[in-house]
């Protein structure tokens, strides 16, 4: 038997479907790319915001459609279980089975009765099945979240936060070093990591703990909520050359009243102090960050601070993305509902187009200088190798090509840019 799996919505989904895949392995079922040959689909996904749940709708409609006249079993997992999950099993009747988010032993109780033979025995594999096509690893380190921003649905799908003891962390992470040599750290807020079993903010903890592992050359420390970042924290960066000085410290604005109305704590001018003070300590410091426009109650002169802002933060990567009114379109058929969708994907794709703009001129900096890459693969048809730059996050801020060959197996390399755009960079194997 064979299975596949589709997997939507973030990184953190990634991590649930690897589990997932794992209990498949477990049991002589083998992974395949090819959804035609699959015995079992499954489908884990995201329900984060209304148009995440257009997706699922997309991705099942084509699934059948695809598979229609085959057998198999589609079972579908994740976050709609926890937000439309009523109205998707009309939609879908066709669905075999729908697995609360994070079941893992409902799922396997599930197969283990319809699905595998009677005489199944399961065999010992690692906790996770790397699904990622690159050199890196997430480690979910908490899940849930006690935030409770005034937009987002994450506490009610995902629940309050849990955090993992670092013992199990560590475990994990060694146990998935063959998949990789970054480790990525993630949580819906891995500045909070600890509050919940420690009693305190215990992420320099958990680094220390897994910059002792040897494989990984890089760490990543992904989702750090800029009201719970400590300055003090700057001296594990300073002192470990691993631990990559890439923040992703997500604003989503900067006036004072959205940002009270959001029900987060820092604005324009704490931000700026935070973001200046990670450079004055780490002056090669990247920043990744994201922004949301069209709140409720924004104004003209909201939008001018947040482009003053832009202009005078050192901000490399950022991501836009119009407000959506999430928490009163519970459901997914909501009948009647009025909002102007349009005004706010223009104002998006607005400014969108200007961090591109801003990017485009950071980057054109870069050509002539070298810097730190980790090899991802070789393609033979064009004769290039493809990768990623330090300061390129997975999945997130584009690739890196650049032609000929290591001499060696080693994925570190240095390349110098000889051309740039925000999102494609290429470069001179050195």
């Amino acid at each position: 038997m064979k299975y596949y799996i589709e997997s939507l919505g973030c990184a953190k989904n990634t991590v649930d479907s690897e589990r997932f895949a794992a209990i498949l392995d477990s049991y002589h079922i083998k992974e395949t790319h090819e959804i035609t040959e699959a015995d079992i689909v499954l489908v884990n996904s995201c329900a984060f915001l209304l148009k995440a749940l257009g997706e699922l709708d997309d991705a099942l409609c084509e699934i059948m459609d695809i598979m229609e006249g085959k057998k198999y079993k589609l079972i579908v997992t994740g976050c709609v279980t926890k937000r439309a999950l009523k109205t998707f099993k009309e939609f879908f009747p066709e669905v075999n089975k729908w697995v609360m988010l994070k079941d893992f032993e409902g799922f396997e109780q599930y197969l283990k009765r319809y699905v595998f033979p009677k005489n199944a025995v399961r065999k010992p594999v690692p906790i996770r099945h790397d699904l990622s096509d690159g050199q890196y690893v997430y480690l979910r380190i908490a899940d849930g979240c006690d935030n409770h921003c005034s937009y987002c649905m994450i506490p009610s799908i995902r629940g309050p936060m849990r955090s993992v003891p670092i013992e199990e962390l560590v475990k994990e992470a060694k146990a998935m070093t063959h998949a990789g040599q970054e480790l990525c750290l993630i949580a819906q807020d891995t500045s909070m990591y600890g509050m919940d079993i420690y009693g305190e903010k215990a992420l320099p903890r958990l680094i220390e703990e897994l910059l002792k592992i040897e494989e990984y050359k890089w760490i990543r420390v992904l989702y750090m909520h800029p009201d719970h970042f400590e300055m003090s924290w700057l001296k594990l960066w300073k002192e470990n050359p691993k631990l990559l000085p890439y923040f992703e410290i997500p604003i989503q604005h900067v006036s004072p009243h959205i940002i009270h109305e959001m029900n987060r704590k820092k604005s324009y001018v704490l931000l700026t102090k935070l973001f200046e003070g990670i450079i004055n300590e780490l002056p090669n410091a990247v920043f990744r960050t994201t922004l949301m426009v069209g709140y409720p109650s924004e104004t003209k002169e909201d939008l001018l601070l947040l482009d003053k802002f832009m202009q005078e933060v050192e901000i490399l990567h950022t991501g836009v993305f119009a407000y959506s009114p999430e928490k009163e379109l519970v459901g997914y058929d909501d009948e009647g509902y009025r909002f102007d969708w349009a005004s706010r994907q223009t104002l998006e794709v607005k400014y969108a187009k200007k961090v591109f703009t801003l990017k485009e001129k950071k980057v054109e900096k870069m050509i002539g200088k070298t810097f730190d890459a980790i090899v991802e693969g070789y393609d033979h048809d064009h004769g290039w190798l493809y990768g990623r730059l330090w300061f390129q996050a997975p999945e997130v801020d584009g690739i890196l090509i650049f032609e000929g060959k290591p001499k060696s197996e080693n994925t570190q390399v240095k390349v110098e840019i000889v051309h740039a755009l925000p999102d494609y960079f290429i470069g001179r194997f050195i």
